[in-house]
């Protein structure tokens, strides 16, 4: 007998990237605030627009990251929150679009926890100083989170197991660990190379 698939049906993608989000906390066991939760629902929702692709775009991170620092105020928190959140959409949802890039993950990790990390000192407000200070510090957390979501969104079957240990490598991700481990691969930080 045939199994039957479960036909779920969202009118608003926020609904969609909820119930996806929620999941792959559950999934990968961590907890998150209410409020960085919520973030990263509202950033795949926002993604969902390539407008907003396309205003992400443009000059290197690096150099955007500088034009924050040296920007007035008003305009350095919107670039920072621009920088950051790109940053973690790339990392999390599309990183195998880094593949054998010149830039790889490594980078735009680094980049967007700097920018959430320059936005929390931008604040005065407590909630949103926290809320910044959780993304810089959960930001391998929120990447996981986002990735799980885009595999299940993009039901990839064919994982490249080497990619995934290139990716561990360079990011020491549980999640990406406990899907080498999946795979019969147990990756390890410190391998003996002195074998007397």
């Amino acid at each position: 007998m045939k199994k039957e698939q479960e036909i779920c049906v969202f009118t608003q993608p926020v609904e969609f990237f909820r119930n996806l989000v929620t999941a792959a906390i559950g999934n990968q066991k961590v907890t998150l605030e209410a409020d960085v939760e919520y973030y990263l629902v509202s950033l795949l929702s926002q993604y969902m627009q390539t407008a907003m692709m396309k205003k992400s775009e443009g000059a290197p991170l690096a150099i955007r990251l500088h034009q924050a620092l040296v920007a007035a105020p008003s305009e350095k928190v919107q670039i920072l929150k621009e920088v950051g959140d790109f940053s973690l959409y790339i990392s999390g949802f599309f990183s195998d679009s880094l593949n054998r890039k010149i830039v790889d993950i490594d980078y735009y990790m680094a980049m967007g926890g700097a920018a959430y990390l320059k936005l929390s000192h931008a604040f005065t407000h407590q909630n949103l100083q926290a809320l910044y200070r959780d993304l810089f510090e959960r930001f391998g957390t929120c990447v996981d989170i986002l990735a799980e979501v885009s595999d299940i969104t993009f039901s990839s079957t064919n994982k490249d197991l080497l990619r995934l240990y290139e990716k561990w490598l360079k990011t020491k991700s549980v999640r990406v660990a406990e899907l080498l481990k999946k795979a019969g691969l147990f990756p390890l930080e410190n391998i003996p190379t002195d074998f007397q």
